[in-house]
């Protein structure tokens, strides 16, 4: 039987080997919590030794990938009890999407070992359509809002 690691390595694999930050994850309705691990920024010139809004976009991203996993089998969303771990794998890709992010750093984060928590604050279904908002804190350093659709 397949543990939560091994979902998770199944989810990240959509990403880019060096692009995968997400290493460990702890799922427990309604709040995931996920430790991140950066390296130097590959894609400016310089060296940055700090998170910017594009990999906390990416960790926010892998960790909710992850969550909804969990969730969606545990059948937290209504109407979609019956989906399997490969059909939500198959909606992930193309019908998962955050639609809305608010992403705000009081200070600076270093890269190396991160500490993150996501909480679903709400969800909305409308037909197919399952709206989820969720609040995110990242080190206590960078806080904001997600909105992500998941269509059936």
């Amino acid at each position: 039987m397949e543990g939560i690691k091994d979902r998770m390595d199944k989810v990240l694999k959509i990403y880019k080997s060096d692009c995968i930050f997400l290493r460990e994850v702890d799922v427990d309705y309604p709040i995931g919590n996920g430790v991140f691990s950066l390296g130097k920024t590959y894609y400016t010139n310089e060296n940055l030794d700090h998170m910017t809004s594009i990999e906390a976009q990416l960790c926010l991203n892998q960790l909710s990938y992850v969550c909804f996993t969990e969730w969606i089998l545990e059948g937290r969303f209504k109407g979609l009890e019956d989906l399997s771990f490969e059909d939500y794998l198959r909606l992930m890709e193309e019908n998962m999407l955050i639609i809305d992010s608010k992403i705000r750093f009081k200070k600076p984060i270093e890269n190396g070992q991160i500490i993150g928590q996501i909480e679903v604050t709400r969800i909305k279904k409308y037909g197919n359509l399952y709206i989820t908002f969720l609040d995110f804190n990242l080190e206590g350093k960078c806080f904001g809002e997600l909105e992500l659709v998941l269509k059936k």
